[in-house]
């Protein structure tokens, strides 16, 4: 069985050297000794020859090329957190938009089970529905969310608001991008994130809502998910730290560094940390910018469950994508709930019905930008551009309520 960490018998350790100091590049991690950090709570695999396959790792690479789920891999022979990610996006393709429930739910283990349906792929010569769509020949719903983005440049380069005239003044390096700056190279990956009901908190709660909008736009799709922009909490005496508006890079990382054995995917700054402002009433306006603007390296984006404990439980200030579902680039909602687990205890485990946990959407998310990404280093880095409800109106194709749609959609899901 191809799994994460597993690799072909002619590989060379020289390859696996190569390989591990790329992931290190990669990431920033360090300290791991050569191990991949799997799903479960102190689950690491190790490098491991494959045996007992009927399919290499460098054939399965060859197919998940070939058939649209790994555009820019290599058949090198190892199955890295890329070729993982394939794999798994392979699986929740052939389950949701193909429609074969015989696949199962999304691990990531290339088996028997899943082997047989990529040979029948192959077989047909079946490729994924995305095949042919690019950046330079995008899909309608993606060319819509670009062209808001060149607007809301347009419109706040020109005439930066309070906020944004703060970042503008920064005076260090941050992984903030400055207005005019901000840049929407569709060859690139961008994850848009609609910060809603920014002046309401949950009626008689005192807490924030999961109630904001995501869409990953990458090699000329859009794909949609929900969650939170805001911090439900913090222990900072200076207040809760809201990321500001505008550009962030980030990278493929973890989340939970210091705790070794509970260490999870999250996006991860690019480098220096992004720029937040603290306000101690969950209410952010511009007074609180009087306090000035501070850079922040844990400021992740990251799972959220299926959005059933409170942003409190989730969010110092971090950017929080719920597991319950997403709707995919065909504008089909799907429910995830069968298989995303509820809290970091349970992934990478199975549930009383048998089937394996994990993060639902947020894994969706992070496989689409892991097995799409090309190869190079920078080729990995999400331009995540955080935009309020009310810039939507700039694309009247899109509209003021749409991520209002986009929420409501996604927590209508049954569990």
């Amino acid at each position: 069985m191809i799994t994460l960490g597993t690799y072909d018998s002619d590989v060379q350790r020289s390859a696996l050297d190569e390989y591990v100091e790329h992931t290190k590049k990669l990431t920033g991690v360090e300290n791991w000794e050569n191990k991949l950090r799997g799903e479960k709570d102190g689950e690491w695999a190790g490098f491991r020859e494959l045996s007992g396959s009927a399919m290499t790792v460098a054939d399965a690479q060859r197919f998940l090329r070939d058939a649209g789920f790994f555009p820019f891999g290599k058949d090198d022979g190892i199955c890295g957190y890329r070729t993982a990610s394939a794999i798994r996006l392979f699986q929740e393709y052939t389950r949701t938009v193909e429609g074969d429930a015989r696949i199962g739910y999304p691990d990531g283990a290339m088996g028997p089970n899943t082997i047989a349906h990529a040979n029948r792929w192959k077989e047909k010569n079946q490729r994924a529905d995305w095949t042919g769509v690019t950046a330079a020949n995008p899909s309608r719903e993606y060319a819509k969310w670009m062209s808001l983005l060149h607007k809301v440049k347009e419109k706040y380069a020109a005439t930066p608001n309070a906020m944004l005239r703060k970042v503008n003044e920064f005076p260090q390096s941050s992984d903030t991008v400055k207005p005019p700056g901000w840049d929407f190279n569709p060859d690139k990956i961008h994850l848009i994130g609609v910060r809603r009901n920014e002046t309401k908190i949950e009626a008689g709660a005192g807490e924030r809502k999961f109630d904001d909008a995501f869409v990953l736009l990458v090699r000329g799709l859009a794909f949609k998910f929900f969650g939170s922009t805001d911090p439900g909490a913090t222990e900072n005496p200076k207040g809760l730290p809201f990321l500001t508006q505008g550009q962030h890079l980030y990278r493929f990382g973890w989340h939970s560094l210091s705790k070794l054995n509970r260490v999870y995917h999250a996006l991860k700054p690019l480098s220096s940390g992004v720029l937040v402002v603290r306000t101690k009433d969950m209410i952010l306006n511009d007074a609180d910018l009087a306090g000035g603007l501070e850079r922040n390296n844990s400021i992740n984006v990251h799972w959220g469950g299926e959005g059933l404990r409170g942003v409190g439980k989730w969010s110092e200030g971090c950017q929080v994508i719920v597991g319950k579902g997403y709707i995919n680039h065909n504008d089909v909602t799907v429910n995830c709930s069968e298989y995303a687990a509820t809290v970091y205890g349970d992934l990478g485990v199975k549930n009383a019905k048998g089937v394996y946990q994990t993060k639902g959407a947020y894994t969706v998310l992070g496989d689409l930008v892991m097995a799409l990404s090309g190869a190079d280093k920078d080729d990995n880095v999400v331009r995540y551009m955080l935009i309020y409800e009310s810039d939507l109106a700039l694309n009247a194709e899109i509209g003021g309520t749409k991520a209002e749609e986009i929420v409501t959609r996604l927590q209508a899901l049954p569990v």
